[in-house]
């Protein structure tokens, strides 16, 4: 997208009325949005900042390497004018590190939430993004971002102090700006962080999620609902070994109601391949191996 066509965009985001928004920052081809932790912290404090002057209700975000998410509750001026906000701060702190910064037509997009079904599918999307983007950690042990609250007490853990023990100076040097934040905004002296829990509805993203047990559970395995939100707003979802092999036995079970592969036809097993490629976008080769179908067989199949 050109700047132009991005501001003729964000123009038109800017008429829309206060809802639920998805916001999807564009993903960086080359360069990162962050290169360490302190331009993570950075981030994370830039959003509490930006929320709190910009009028933006945040239900939960998700910082990636070079992209990020959010589901807010807000008008579409008051976002435009927020993501302005983070990436003018974000970029400053690239060049001030002497990294590459944000390309020129660097912008989001805006999603409409329709409904409490694509509410709730959303915040699960969220969620969900650290764990293909960093599968050595559980989505709720993610940092950089506000998952980590619903339905835990780990902000119980944290060592923390209100904003207004700390002094003027320190806020400024700090947080990099002017402005004061709430006094009951939590800190935490270790990372160097406003915490999300003081400014995040993560009562509303319980509320929308019903339960513990719901929200585990679809974060692992709700993938019709995280491919049909990628798909929507453009992203690319490339499954893992493991992920392709639970689908396969959702599959056995809900729709052929077998327990074992061998207890298929070659015709069912030809049927669930092409669910695999066109609904999961699966490679032939890959299929070929998980089914036990020649690859001969499956390059005419979908001749």
């Amino acid at each position: 997208m050109t700047k132009r066509k991005r501001l003729k965009l964000w123009k038109e985001y800017r008429t829309w009325p206060k809802w639920y928004y998805h916001v999807v920052l564009d993903s960086i081809e080359t360069g990162q949005l962050f290169n360490d932790e302190s331009e993570y912290v950075d981030g994370m404090n830039t959003v509490a900042i930006a929320q709190y002057i910009h009028n933006v209700s945040i239900v939960v975000f998700n910082f990636m390497i070079n992209h990020g998410h959010f589901l807010v509750l807000a008008t579409g001026n008051d976002i435009v004018n927020c993501m302005s906000f983070i990436f003018r701060r974000i970029n400053a702190r690239l060049i001030a590190n002497g990294h590459s910064p944000l390309p020129e037509n660097y912008g989001f997009k805006l999603i409409r939430v329709k409904d409490k079904k694509q509410l709730e599918d959303t915040i699960v999307y969220i969620a969900r993004n650290p764990l293909k983007a960093c599968p050595n950690i559980a989505a709720p042990g993610y940092l950089w971002g506000s998952c980590n609250l619903i339905f835990s007490d780990i902000n119980r853990l944290f060592e923390k102090v209100q904003i207004k023990d700390l002094s003027d100076k320190f806020c400024r040097n700090t947080f990099r700006t002017r402005v004061k934040l709430p006094e009951n905004y939590y800190f935490n002296k270790t990372v160097g962080m406003i915490l999300p829990e003081s400014y995040v509805m993560n009562g509303k993203a319980e509320e929308v999620l019903k339960s513990s047990w719901n929200y585990s559970n679809r974060v692992v395995r709700d993938f019709d609902a995280y491919f049909n939100l990628a798909e929507g707003i453009g992203e690319l979802v490339v499954l893992s070994d493991e992920e392709v092999n639970l689908i396969i036995q959702q599959m056995l079970r809900n729709e052929y109601k077998v327990r074992f592969l061998s207890d298929l036809s070659v015709d069912e097993r030809c049927r669930m391949a092409i669910v695999l490629r066109k609904k999961y976008k699966l490679d032939l080769k890959r299929i070929s191996r998980k089914l036990h179908i020649e690859l001969n067989i499956l390059k005419k199949l979908f001749e």
